[in-house]
Parts: C-alpha cells; structure tokens; sequence
C-alpha cells in the first residue's frame, strides 16, 4: 500500500506537469523534485540537494508540493524506524547512511536564506531536536517553547503537519513529570489547532478541503485516545473514547486517506486506520453489551468486516435463536437511501430497469472508457463478476454504466479486453441522480430497493461481499 500511494503521488507530479515540461523542458519541475530525490536517497549530496531544493522554493507548481516532499519523503528518511527481524543488513545499513546524511543535512537546510523552506521545514527540525536532547530537560522545555511559539500557534497546523509533530512531542515531555504542565500546554495549543480544522463535508466541498477534512479528524480522534489515557475518572475516559470514535475516518476520509497516511505510519510505524477499536475494548470491558452493540452496528454499516462481531454481541443478547440476518437487513434499510429508479439501455440493445432486481441485491458501477483507474480495475471486476455474481444469480446482480462515453468505443473496449461483465450506456442523467462524486463510484441497492455507496480503493469486493454474505 504504501509504495503504491508513493508511486501515485510521483506519477500525479508527472501528469500534472506534462505540458508544462514540454514547453519549458529546461525549468521543469518535476525535473527539481526528481533531482532532490537523486541527492537525498542514491547519490548523496548535500550542496546538489540545497540546490535543487531552493529550485523546488522557487518555482510556483514544485513549490506547492515542498510541504509533502519535507513530511512525507524527506521526513520518512530522517526518523528512527524499526526494521523486521531478519531483513536483510545491507537495507538496513543502506536505509542508516541515508539518515545520517539527512541529518547533516538538516542543519544546512535550516541555515539557509530561504524563509519559505525554513518555514515549512522548522516543525520536523525542532522535533528531531527534542528527540536528541531527550535526556536534558532543560533544552526540552526550551525547545518545545520553541515548538509552541513558533510553529504550533500559528493559523495552520497542517500545512507543515505541525499537528503530527506536537502529538509526538507529547508523550516525551509527559513521561517527565518536571515537564508534564508543558506537555499540558503542548496538547492543550495541539487540540485548538485540530478542533479549528474539523469541518463537515458536502456536496461543495473540494478536494483540497476534503483532504484536510480527514487529516484533522485523524489527528483529532487520536488526541482523545491520549486524553483518555491519562484520565483517571471513568465516565470521562469513556467520553474521550467516545469521541475518538466519532472522528476516526468515516466514508468520506477513507476516499482521502493518503491525507493521514503518511502520518499514521509515522507515528505509529504501523498501520492504524482507526480509532474505533479502543472504545470498543472499553464497552466490552465494562460489560456495556446494550451500547456495545449498538456501536458495533454503526461501525459495520461503514465497515462491514465488524459483521461478525455484530452478530456475537446480537446473539448473545438476544438469544442463540434470534435471526441476525432480519436484523442486518433491516438495519441497513434504515441505514441506506431510497433508490431513485434506474432505466437504462444496455450495450445489447436490451433495456435493463432495476425495478426487475428487487429482491436481490444489485451493484452499480459507473466508469468510463477514459477513466484510467476504472480500466485498472476491470480485469478484477470481470474475475467477480465471473466467481461470485453469475454464481449467485438469484442473489446478486451486476449493472456498469459506461458515463461521458459512446457506445462504439464501449463496444471497442469490451471487445479488445474480453469483458462480459454487463453495461449499459449512461443516458448523461443517472449519474447526477445519483450524485456520483468521480469515476469509478460504485453503490450497493439492497433488495429493498435502498442504496449506499461502496468505498472506493481495493478493498471493495470485501465490502460488497460482507454487506451481501456471499
């Protein structure tokens, strides 16, 4: 996963300067951010690295991307990691020279004459600082004033993930109890920061705010985890759980996840896509079965993969004999949408209406020809369609809608690749129906008739498969 999302954000730079590098290939960005990767990973070299950094400063497209090069890349080479038992020596040898390079580096970087860079580089700085003079309290407490004064209480804590840096701080200053009222202050100036950032998503919203919408949750539902932790009143610590549920990634955030991705791995070296589980272990161990299952219902209905341990705490209120199956059903009628109605002619000149699929499920797929990422998934779409859909036909069917297409290049497209999987040609208004957010969406119409929509990403055969229970 995390190659992948390192491989789409270098190729997402590329395609975003393409035509730029065509007419000016002499100044091209991606040629100042390729370099600074050269100099920083394989062929160390502090002055060609300062070079091409201030070049990224300078120019207008590589510079809006200097925040993510410094606290994603550049940050994910300079931090103390730990490495699997038995990995191979020569990687973690290799992975060690580069780190102590970045960390000469580092000083060089923050003498520079460049504001900006200073700026956006300063929150890392300062907590590699702390992390070397984690023994002196004294320069603790001078740099974390430091931290506080000159990054955290700023306008914006996730621009330079000063928010990511402060929660890390954190646990270092409060295992020192002559330092524990500045890790109060610390957390305190962190939570009001985060508490700004947290917004509602809508139909408006852009992918900019979309994307900050979910790494200030994120960050926000661990800070209440770290309340928690150091609360000893009992109703209270359950708030605090409480809230970390509430504001771990919902639907919305796990379509932006890279927005926190890198954060989580960098604070926890694992991955950590939710905080839900810690209040799930607090109900249960408080024997809290009434609320506990009715958690369990709201975090399967997002994440289906809990439907089992929905089904043992259902059952063992309510008896060995209960029908779990009418409850699951009903609770996602309720959970879901009405469906508006769908009739749309198909690529074989018949005409497909979901009225003729009540009764079972239905999953909708709208792609396009010139969708890259809907072509990516087609080869596995057309395995499930294959394995699970015409196996179950009684249960489950499937419905593609080829949007913003004609039908000869479908037709070409099916054909070349060997696809049966069925489509049906978009008539330009069932995709604003159903207020489709990009391409590829899916949605799962229950046979009910009441939909909900799939999570994008590669996970979504799990998803439709729990959901049904095929």
């Amino acid at each position: 996963m995390k190659i992948a999302l390192a491989f789409l954000i270098s190729t997402g730079v590329l395609l975003f300067t393409a035509s730029f590098a065509q007419t000016r290939p002499d100044n091209a960005p991606i040629r100042y951010l390729n370099n600074f990767y050269k100099y920083t990973s394989t062929e160390l070299n502090a002055d060609s690295a300062l070079f091409y950094l201030r070049k990224i400063e300078s120019n207008k497209l590589s510079s809006e991307r200097l925040p993510n090069v410094i606290h994603e890349e550049f940050a994910q080479q300079i931090l103390d990691r730990s490495f699997p038992a038995g990995m191979d020596t020569s990687k973690i040898n290799a992975f060690r020279r580069v780190q102590a390079f970045h960390k000469k580096l580092m000083p060089a970087i923050m003498a520079d004459t460049s504001q900006l860079i200073k700026q956006i580089i300063k929150p890392l700085y300062l907590y590699l600082e702390i992390r070397e003079h984690i023994n002196d309290d004294r320069q603790l407490a001078d740099i974390t004033g430091r931290f506080v004064r000159e990054t955290l209480s700023g306008p914006d804590i996730y621009r330079n993930r000063t928010g990511r840096y402060a929660l890390m701080i954190y646990p270092i200053l409060n295992s020192k109890p002559e330092l524990k009222p500045q890790a109060e202050k610390l957390l305190e100036t962190a939570n009001a920061g985060l508490e700004k950032g947290l917004a509602k998503a809508s139909e408006n919203s852009t992918q900019n705010e979309l994307t900050q919408r979910a790494w200030h949750r994120y960050l926000y539902a661990y800070m209440n985890v770290i309340k928690s932790e150091r609360e000893p009143d009992s109703g209270k610590r359950k708030a605090f759980l409480k809230t970390a549920y509430d504001y771990s990634p919902d639907v919305i955030d796990r379509q932006h996840q890279w927005a926190y991705f890198y954060d989580m791995y960098i604070m926890f070296r694992k991955e950590k896509s939710s905080f839900r589980e810690e209040y799930l272990q607090y109900l249960t161990a408080h024997s809290d079965q009434n609320n506990l299952l009715s958690t369990l219902l709201e975090i399967a209905l997002q994440q289906p993969e809990y439907k089992e341990r929905l089904k043992t705490a259902y059952l063992k209120i309510n008896g060995p004999q209960a029908d779990f199956p009418k409850f699951w059903m009903a609770s996602v009628n309720n959970y879901a949408q009405t469906a508006p109605p769908i009739s749309l002619s198909m690529l074989d000149k018949s005409r497909f209406s979901n009225s003729a699929a009540e009764g079972k499920w239905l999953l909708v797929d709208f792609w396009g020809t010139w969708c890259g990422p809907c072509r990516a998934e087609h080869p596995e779409m057309q395995k499930f369609y294959e394995s699970s859909i015409k196996t179950n036909a009684d249960k489950i069917a499937l419905l593609t809608i080829a949007c913003r297409d004609t039908e000869a290049k479908v037709t070409t497209y099916m054909t070349e690749k060997n696809f049966s999987f069925p489509v049906a040609m978009s008539d330009n208004k069932i995709e604003h129906t159903y207020k489709v957010p990009g391409y590829p969406t899916k949605l799962l119409i229950t046979p009910a008739g009441k939909y909900i929509f799939v999570p994008s990403g590669n996970d979504w055969i799990s998803f439709v498969k729990h959901y049904t229970d095929l």
